[in-house]
């Protein structure tokens, strides 16, 4: 029992808190049950041998590490701080690679599929509360595959879909609102995406593409 005290005094002391999901925090519970119920017997003597009391003691590092191991392969998008916030723009940014990841699922990436600019554009009309300008890029290199609407930071977005190669860019758009994050370009989990404004829309650029192909298309729509 001491072991065991000193070892959750030593964790404590040494790592940081941290706020675990509820599925991370219900598998370290799984794997110590399991740990405790291998190693007792159903009638365990009041009094353990030593033997025993160092063989629990390490059962319980046994479990620690593999919790401390688990954290770690999380990675910081899922565990962070407790007591702290997530800035908009990270929160924002999560939620676009989330929605382009989610586009490439079969059948999610297309409401309207069409080529002709004058075709995806008015498919909008009365679905969302803007005009996406829509513009035909073929001749630069990024074809336009289509449209769609999805919905990032707690409203609807217009979603444009063009190819490049064989990569797929969303560029999200909508009407731009105080507090919008710089514009600038980002990276997360290995995507690439680039934030711009204009004429009172903000757009963002995701895709699996490098970023100069990005800012290469932002050039491309902005003439």
């Amino acid at each position: 029992m001491r072991e065991r005290v000193e070892l959750g005094k030593a964790m404590r002391e040494a790592l940081p808190v941290y706020e675990a999901p509820a599925s991370l925090q219900a598998w370290a519970r799984e794997e110590a049950r399991k740990l405790d119920q291998e190693s007792s017997p159903q009638r365990e003597p009041l009094v353990l041998p030593v033997r025993s009391r160092v063989w629990r003691a390490s059962q319980w590092r046994i479990a620690a590490g593999l919790v401390i191991a688990a954290a770690a392969g999380w990675g910081a998008g899922v565990l962070r701080p407790v007591g702290s916030t997530t800035s908009p723009t990270n929160r924002t940014t999560t939620e676009l690679v989330d929605a382009h990841v989610r586009s490439l699922l079969p059948g999610h990436l297309l409401d309207v599929e069409s080529t002709d600019r004058h075709t995806v554009k008015p498919w909008f009309a009365g679905k969302t509360d803007i005009a996406p300008v829509v513009v035909d890029l073929s001749d630069k290199g990024f074809p336009l595959l289509g449209g769609r609407l999805d919905y990032i930071d707690g409203h609807s977005v217009a979603a444009l879909v063009y190819g490049r190669r064989a990569h797929k860019i969303n560029v999200f758009v909508w009407r731009t609102t105080p507090g919008e994050p710089a514009d600038g370009s980002y990276a997360v989990r290995g995507y690439s995406l680039l934030h711009w404004s204009n004429g009172g829309l903000t757009y963002w650029a995701v895709s699996d593409a490098a970023l100069p192909e990005l800012e290469a298309f932002r050039e491309a729509d902005l003439h």
